[in-house]
């Protein structure tokens, strides 16, 4: 960039030299000025506008010059060369090209090009400024197309000081009981993270009934145990243990034991893996592009002359309209509208998601720790983006004695047509093929939604889940409706599911909604078994908020055998401050009852309890039982044992060395302060993104030393992280100086150690208003060096108390 500048600068003083040295001889051989030149040029006649410098050549000969480009009133920042030929504009046809120009021809050509023989090109020459000024239509711009699009965010690294090894237990538990029954449950789970690469863990389910005169029953069921690795930069995590084979919305998921290697997209989540919305255009004249979606807008871009893309995130789920806005320089504008339809079910083009797993089905999940099927069963499943309209799907899995895979894709069908799906597969198990094949279409704006499936099975097709009594439907068919008028919304739905050997099951149902004044909502659904009439019921919901929030709602349940009323108020408890919450509830009807509940969240977990009521039926005499529970978890880290909210991502806890009391913002919001220890533990991080942590510098102790004030935490999934604030405390001095005869030190006054020398040395700082000066850090028996109108005088602090804290000095005089 400097030898460019520099350049630019020479040749532009050099041919303003040249120019005004030819100045008298032009004006000599040149036929007398036009008084009124206009200010472009048309083919075949040239216009030099005098603008207080030399006269414009136009005599005969040649006259090298090197000018500054604007094109179509944007300046291009390029200084290039031309030649003035009999009055006449030339340049290289490179040196055009590289402008950013076209014309018939303009490809193969080579030679010196006269402007004013390419079609439509206008030019203004300021021979003061040695500048030229291009106009061009808008087909004679060849330059490539400006793109702005939604450039992938580089993924947040872990910071490897950040990684700590901590073991975390959470636990849920719940205890409910009468007169004659009592019972306990309990899910756990234990990580063990930071202790080499990946996160451990697992969990398992407790429950102890008591009943009178009988023993009492323990039973304890282990869930899951894994270890799971992330691999950031690929996107791939790796399960070992028990996980579960990954599937498609034609297939089945299966818990397994073994190992699992995926596609985690979640490991960048600020990548984009849907196809994007792209929007392209064109400009005469620099302009302002705003782009709008369903009039609301997404992006503002300032564009050069010529074409432009412009690639987005939809907003919307299904058909939309979009509007770009184009405004000139000169404040014209235009508007120019596209039709778009975003889907989740699309992959871009060239991104692939895929997973791989190879173990044994797990049986009884839930009932027994450890029961696996006998032999080894593998899958695979792979989803491709063919391209921004097309993904295909394919899976694969197997076992011992059967095999089945299949294909399929989803396709969008034009602008906004809808998402069309199509699957087939097929199954070799026992002898016998089998055969599956399914398909089903969506489409959605912001007033209709349609959707309709099927998928289908002969008898002897299966699965690896078949061979552990998963029995697969034979038919399944959905069709839904809905219609969305703003206020009020209606939908209808109908499904139909059969398994071999049994009389088909049809459901349909209707559905009704409306936003209420004040925030109210009401609701009505009706459902119907088609094959069963007595199943019919229908249900009217009504809720309205009485506050932030409270809120009272009433439901209304109709079926053949009992009608139900049911009210309710309520109190939920914030999910980030934490405090009381509660909630009271009766039912009248066929059996009517009572229930009363109170909650609440803290800093070291959640709990809650109540009492239910159910009046007796046919009788039965009445029932009272009360119910609490605790939720929470406690947590082994940096030598220290803390209680805590349940984690259920990733959390950091906070140390500012030692340094108490200090107030520790999320997001800005205050979330704590640090403990004695000066710890502090933040919850409810988000994996793999930047959370934003910081102090309040104003609200800390004023004897403290801060190296940073804020910081992005980047914690691993399901795992804790150590987010380090230095601090130290340090002796913090504040004097109020004054001059031997009194007054105070002038403002400004730059301050030196004693020591030092202040033509080599920086101001350690400078005297405020009254004199005051503010210091940290001092060596002991250190002096200071005050400058004050040309002069220096030295103040001589006296011994301080104490090596950290603050002191506050009167009387200080500089000598």
């Amino acid at each position: 960039m400097t030898i460019r500048t520099t350049r630019h600068c020479r040749w532009k003083i050099l041919a303003a030299s040249v120019a005004a040295a030819c100045a008298p001889c032009a004006l000599l051989a040149a036929p007398a000025p036009n008084p009124s030149p206009a200010p472009f040029f048309a083919p075949g006649a040239l216009d030099l506008i005098e603008t207080g410098g030399p006269d414009a050549e136009a005599a005969a000969g040649s006259q090298e010059l090197y000018l500054e480009v604007s094109l179509n009133e944007f300046a291009t920042g390029r200084l290039a060369r031309f030649v003035m030929i009999d009055g006449r504009l030339h340049a290289s046809a490179s040196t055009l090209r590289e402008l950013g120009l076209q014309w018939p021809g303009s490809e193969t050509a080579g030679d010196v090009v006269a402007l004013d023989d390419i079609p439509g090109l206008q030019a203004r020459y300021d021979a003061s400024n040695q500048i030229l000024a291009l106009s061009a239509p808008l087909e004679a711009l060849s330059g490539d197309r400006e793109h702005f699009g939604i450039a992938d965010r580089t993924a947040p690294k872990i910071d490897p000081l950040t990684r700590a090894p901590g073991l975390l237990f959470n636990y849920d538990v719940y205890a409910q009981g009468d007169s004659d029954y009592r019972s306990i449950s309990s899910w756990n789970e234990l990580r063990l993270f930071g202790v080499g690469p990946g996160v451990w863990s697992t969990s398992l389910v407790s429950r102890v009934d008591s009943l009178p005169g009988e023993r009492d029953i323990h039973d304890t069921t282990r869930l899951d145990t894994s270890w799971q690795l992330d691999l950031q930069d690929s996107m791939v995590s790796v399960v070992v243990g028990d996980t579960y084979s990954g599937g498609l919305g034609w297939t089945r998921t299966t818990r397994i034991g073994g190992v699992r290697a995926s596609t985690n997209f979640a490991l960048q989540p600020y990548r984009v893996t849907t196809p994007l919305a792209s929007f392209a255009g064109e400009a005469v004249l620099p302009s302002t592009v705003d782009l709008f979606i369903n009039g609301v807008r997404q992006s503002s871009q300032e564009v050069r002359p010529g074409q432009f893309q412009i690639d987005s995130i939809p907003t919307i789920t299904g058909a939309g309209q979009a509007q770009m806005v184009i405004t000139d320089i000169n404040g014209q504008s235009r508007v120019v509208s596209f039709a778009l339809y975003n889907t989740p079910y699309l992959l871009q083009q060239g991104l692939t998601d895929w997973s791989v797993e190879a173990g044994k089905v797990r049986r009884d999940y839930g009932l027994r720790s450890f029961s696996y099927a006998d032999d080894p069963m593998g899958s695979a499943t792979v989803r491709h983006g063919l391209s921004d309209s097309a993904t295909l799907e394919f899976h694969a899995e197997g076992t011992a004695d059967l095999q089945m895979a299949g294909a399929g894709g989803a396709w969008l069908l034009g602008d906004r047509g809808g998402v069309l799906d199509l699957n087939v597969a097929g199954s070799q198990y026992d002898g016998q093929s089998g055969h599956q094949y399914g398909a089903g279409y969506q489409w959605n704006s912001s007033i209709f939604n349609v959707g309709m499936s099927t998928l289908r099975r002969s008898d002897e097709f299966a699965d690896v889940a078949t061979l552990e009594d998963a029995i697969l439907p034979r038919r399944m068919d959905s069709v839904f409706m809905g219609v969305n008028w703003g206020v009020a919304q209606i939908g209808a739905s109908y499904v139909r599911q059969e398994m071999a050997g049994q009389t088909p099951a049809r459901y349909a149902s209707l559905h009704w909604s409306r936003q209420l004044p004040h925030n109210g909502y009401l609701s009505l659904s009706v459902n119907r078994d088609l094959e069963n009439r007595d199943s019919d019921s229908a249900f009217l919901y009504w809720s309205m908020p009485l506050d932030r929030r409270v809120s009272v709602s009433a439901s209304l349940r109709h079926s053949r055998d009992s009608d139900n009323l049911t009210l309710e108020a309520n109190r939920p408890v914030d999910s980030d401050l934490g405090g009381l919450g509660w909630r009271a509830q009766t039912t009248l009807g066929e059996r009517p009852g009572a229930q009363g509940q109170i909650s609440g969240l803290g800093r070291f977990g959640g709990w809650n309890a109540g009492l239910l009521y159910m009046r007796g039926d046919g009788g039965a005499p009445d029932t009272t039982s009360g119910f609490a529970g605790a939720t929470g978890s406690v947590l082994f880290m940096e030598k220290h044992l803390f209680a805590m909210r349940r984690v259920e991502d990733a959390f950091a806890l906070v140390t500012t060395d030692g340094i108490a009391n200090v107030p520790i913002l999320q997001e800005n919001r205050l979330i704590g302060y640090t403990n004695e220890d000066g710890l502090l533990l933040v919850n409810r991080l988000n994996s793999w993104q930047n959370n934003r942590l910081s102090i309040d510098p104003l609200k800390t102790p004023t004897d403290v030393r801060m190296d940073r004030t804020e910081m992005y935490a980047v914690p691993e999934s399901r795992s804790g992280m150590l987010a380090r604030f230095p601090m130290r405390s340090v002796l913090s001095i504040q004097a109020t100086v004054t001059a031997p005869d009194g007054p105070p030190i002038a403002a400004g006054s730059p301050v030196w150690l004693q020591d030092a020398d202040p033509d080599t040395s920086p101001a350690l700082t400078v005297v405020g208003y009254d004199g005051l000066i503010y210091l940290q850090e001092l060596p002991p028996g250190a002096g200071l060096k005050i400058r004050q109108n040309g002069a220096y005088c030295d103040v001589v602090l006296p011994e301080l108390p104490k090596p950290s804290g603050f002191v506050e000095l009167d009387g200080v005089v500089c000598r």
